[in-house]
């Protein structure tokens, strides 16, 4: 590999760099929707005015902490 010019020697520091991380990371996740499955959220956003992207984070949030209780209750009763 040769040495790109357009990056002299210089713009390259020998200490690591120390980053900043965000109070409270987070990400983004891509999830597609059929155009059907559209109406629906927005039909639902519509007559709730909870908007489709706190709906579907809300419910995704609800099924696994309830998801988790569930587990944590049959370990209870197992012990």
């Amino acid at each position: 590999m040769t040495h790109d010019l357009r990056f002299p020697d210089e713009d390259f520091e020998d200490e690591p760099v120390e980053w900043v991380v965000a109070d409270k990371p987070g990400a983004v996740i891509q999830v597609r929707f059929t155009f059907d499955e559209v109406k629906e959220l927005v039909a639902e956003e519509t007559a709730t005015g909870v908007s489709h992207i706190q709906l579907i984070h809300d419910v995704a949030l609800d099924v696994i902490r309830e998801r988790r209780a569930k587990r944590a209750g049959q370990a209870e009763v197992a012990d």
